[in-house]
């Protein structure tokens, strides 16, 4: 997508540790003071507030807590705005708001308000969702707070009221919301919808009442493709950032604190750039058809910077399911041509009347994006694929569009009759090769790819083979329990262990498909498959004895499968003895991806 601010952005390291001057520091506190002071003084509901319509503005904020200061710091997706109510309210002049605007890397926005006193810590955060005007707000405390809607409603409404226990979450629609910890209320919060995106002249804003019959062709949302069993090509593509030294940037977080304590500047969620865009009623960028473009509107940020309209025509679909759709498209900022869009989805036919699950789901695919938006962004290697940058507004991600299939493409990669391989010796020696490289690479950032399998390898004899799909790396010290399960280890079993040697295994998986000594395996997942197999991940080490010796049979039938499969290889080969190695049950007897990485550097040397 490119970054078009026009100036270098702060790294997270440095907005932590910027010191301030005394004066500086004592300008602050006074500062905040003075707008939590103003802020007491309103009684206006927020409802009755104008929001400027040049302001991209998500969620306005006041404190009903006295004796706190607000600490917003010096970040730009979030400022105090001094408001004026609508005309006959009975209340003139200004009144102060905290109003927070999403950009191109906020999925969440979250608020932290430390106990006092009889009151409780609150914790909240509040995910965007991109699929709808609605907030998903999740408790983060360690007690239960209540939850009310205050925004007009009829005269005979019962009104909305919810007690929201820890961790438990609450799809919220547009209004103002007020939270109450221990019988004291403490925070008023209100929830504003999305600027629309356009179809070139046509809106996509939900807002459109008079043309329902418009409204409809445009934003209504079509029916979901069911997961294919060709997934496509995945390909992809890279903007650089700055981070943080661990390669994470903070969450959107405000810190309501006790007016008394050190005033410190808290984090805020690096808020990088984006630009505004989704309806009420559906998503541009999943609602867009071939040859349609849709143009995204600028976001104006809290200081006076804007980020750059930019515009998506779509081309070709190359995979859907029900969690993510895959397209060919032209970006308006990156010039290199054809790029490929990937966006994550937040409903599936199955979740939409289900509020809960829907929340989770939202919750869950914005981690997922957040992820691999920033594991992926920094790497720099021909064997994976490049990303230009994504918009957490949409859940999207704009790549390199690499010209190959992946291993698992029928009629290319695997024949159509038995899910084999259909490529030779030379093919497997330049998949293994190019993987462990890249893989050796993604290793020394720091960073675990936990889903390697054939279908995320894209391939061509030109090219050569290019890793995809990092949505469920994480760092090599965090522990997953997910990915596909037949390239899963068998060390996680009881122990959980994943890791550096848990990729080692997955390619030595891979490469026995690679090798003709096993067919796809993901194939085994239909039930009309002659020899199905499948199991959750999750339930290998599930407290639940029934789920979990379930599972653990059906993976252990499969580890033998592997076995024999390994077994079969014949060691006095070179590249046979490498994937040999790559499959020891125990991991640190497994081969590591520098020796197969300096074994083909030296067989190169040699020749």
């Amino acid at each position: 997508m490119g970054d078009t601010r026009g100036h270098s952005e702060p790294t997270v390291s440095e907005e932590k540790t910027q010191p301030f001057s005394q004066s500086d520091f004592q300008a602050r506190l006074a500062r905040a003071r003075m707008e939590e002071h103003k802020a007491f003084l309103s009684t206006v509901p927020l409802d009755n507030l104008i929001v400027p319509q040049d302001k991209d503005i998500r969620i306005l904020m006041r404190p009903l807590v006295r004796g706190r200061a607000v600490s917003p710091g010096s970040h730009e997706n979030c400022e105090w705005l001094a408001l004026h109510a609508e005309v006959g309210d009975g209340e003139n002049g200004e009144h102060n708001v905290l109003a927070v605007t999403q950009t191109d890397r906020d999925i969440k926005f979250s608020v932290r308000i430390p106990g006092q006193r009889q009151i409780d810590e609150l914790w909240c955060e509040l995910y965007y969702d991109p699929a709808s005007d609605h907030q998903i707000l999740v408790n983060r405390s360690e007690v239960p707070f209540n939850l009310y809607r205050i925004s007009r409603q009829p005269p005979d409404s019962p009104g909305e009221q919810y007690e929201l226990k820890p961790n438990f979450t609450r799809a919220l629609a547009p209004g103002t919301w007020r939270i109450k910890v221990d019988d004291t209320e403490v925070l008023d919060f209100r929830i504003l919808e999305k600027r629309p995106a356009r179809l070139r002249g046509l809106s996509f804003s939900s807002s459109d009442a008079s043309t329902p019959s418009e409204v409809a062709a445009v934003t209504g949302k079509r029916s979901f493709v069911a997961d294919e069993d060709d997934p496509q090509p995945f390909t992809s593509g890279k903007r650089r950032r700055s981070s943080g030294s661990d390669g994470k940037k903070d969450d959107g977080v405000i810190m309501f604190l006790p007016a008394k304590s050190n005033p410190l500047v808290f984090p805020l969620p690096q808020a990088d750039t984006g630009k505004e865009l989704s309806t009420s009623n559906g998503h541009p960028l999943l609602d867009l058809e071939a040859e349609e473009t849709v143009d995204i509107p600028k976001i104006r940020l809290p200081g006076g910077a804007e980020l750059d309209e930019y515009a998506i025509s779509k081309r070709d679909q190359i995979a859907q399911s029900t969690l993510s759709t895959v397209f060919t498209a032209e970006h308006s900022n990156v010039p290199e041509g054809v790029i490929v869009v990937k966006v994550l989805k937040t409903r599936s036919h199955a979740q939409i009347t289900n509020e809960a699950a829907l929340a989770k789901n939202v919750i869950r695919q914005a981690d997922i994006w957040l992820r691999e938006l920033q594991y992926q962004e920094n790497l720099e290697h021909k064997s994976i694929v490049r990303l230009y940058g994504g918009d957490a507004r949409f859940l999207s991600l704009y790549m390199e569009h690499v010209d190959a299939r992946d291993l698992t493409f029928r009629g290319t990669w695997r024949t159509a009759g038995s899910d084999l391989f259909s490529g030779d010796r030379s093919d497997a020696l330049r998949i293994l090769r190019d993987i462990a490289s890249a893989l050796h690479y993604i290793h020394g950032k720091g960073l675990v790819h936990n889903d390697i399998k054939p279908g995320n390898i894209l391939y061509s004899r030109e090219r050569g083979a290019v890793l995809c799909d990092l949505g469920l790396s994480t760092r090599a010290r965090d522990p997953v329990a997910a990915g596909t399960p037949w390239y899963v280890p068998p060390e996680f079993i009881g122990l959980k262990q994943r890791g550096v040697q848990s990729d080692v295994w997955a390619l030595g998986v891979t490469m026995l498909y690679v090798l003709g000594r096993i067919s796809w395996p993901d194939a085994r997942a239909s039930q009309r498959h002659p020899r199905h197999l499948h199991w959750i991940i999750a339930k290998l080490n599930s407290r639940e004895r029934g789920p979990q010796s379930e599972a653990v049979s059906k993976m252990r039938q499969w580890l033998n499968e592997v076995a024999v499969a390994r077994n079969s290889l014949d060691t006095h080969d070179k590249l046979e003895r490498l994937v040999h190695a790559m499959l020891y049950p125990n991991p640190k007897e497994r081969v590591s991806l520098k020796e197969i990485v300096n074994h083909f550097f030296s067989e190169q040397a040699a020749e």
